[in-house]
């Protein structure tokens, strides 16, 4: 193998959850008085946008006070109303992390979701048994960590060489993350995230499909 520990970005590139987070949005949005428009929820690559610039998307256009309710309502719809009934495993992935953690190989979801949404899907799903575990920017006592934040506190306990680890992701926030702490990227092009962005950061590798990535994991090819 040519990595020992595998680090996951979650949405996008382990997973579907786009149409979830939408009906969390639109359900915001609605609370807000409005909508968002068809032609914005129908690009998952927006799914990368703010809360706030979510909600400058809303028709009509509400009220700014009302942008705190907008972002509360997302919140709690998210984490503890949505049923995640359309998050799914991207094709290969649950078989490529039970082949490659047999072999003995460590994966570890470094994610920006909430750690609560994260722990209630990978629980409805049965999913937890795949990963060695995982870790979110609320995952820490006081601030809220960084994605390249959180990479760095897995490495330190980890204790591996930074040539041991690979980073995968669908955004060029994910590459970025992963050059900020001196290891290894690859950039899935079949995710949420806008592939030309996340090109032109040139990560290592690019993987269009999971079959990719099993071959770049355990040749480097």
């Amino acid at each position: 193998m040519k990595y020992q520990m595998v680090l996951w970005d979650f949405d996008g590139t382990l997973a579907y959850t786009g149409r979830d987070v939408w009906i969390t949005l639109e359900h915001a949005a609605a609370k807000c008085g409005g909508r968002l428009p068809k032609e914005f929820t129908g690009r998952d690559s927006n799914l990368g946008k703010t809360v706030k610039e979510v909600f400058h998307q809303i028709i009509p256009k509400p009220e700014e006070e009302k942008y705190e309710m907008f972002e509360e309502v997302v919140r709690v719809h998210y984490r503890t109303l949505n049923e995640y009934q359309n998050t799914y495993l991207y094709p290969g992935i649950r078989q490529l992390l039970l082949k490659t953690r047999a072999a003995g190989m460590i994966h570890f979801i470094i994610t920006m979701k909430p750690q609560e949404a994260l722990e209630k899907i990978l629980k409805q799903k049965d999913w937890k048994v795949l990963f060695d575990g995982w870790i979110s920017p609320d995952s820490f006592p006081g601030a809220e960590r960084t994605k390249s934040e959180m990479i760095t506190d897995v490495m330190r306990k980890s204790g591996l060489e930074a040539s041991q680890y690979v980073y995968i992701g669908d955004t060029w926030s994910d590459v970025d993350a992963a050059c900020e702490n001196g290891i290894d990227c690859i950039g899935v092009t079949y995710g949420d995230g806008d592939t030309k962005q996340l090109c032109a950061r040139k990560p290592k590798y690019c993987a269009q499909d999971v079959s990719e990535i099993e071959k770049i994991i355990k040749e480097g090819v």
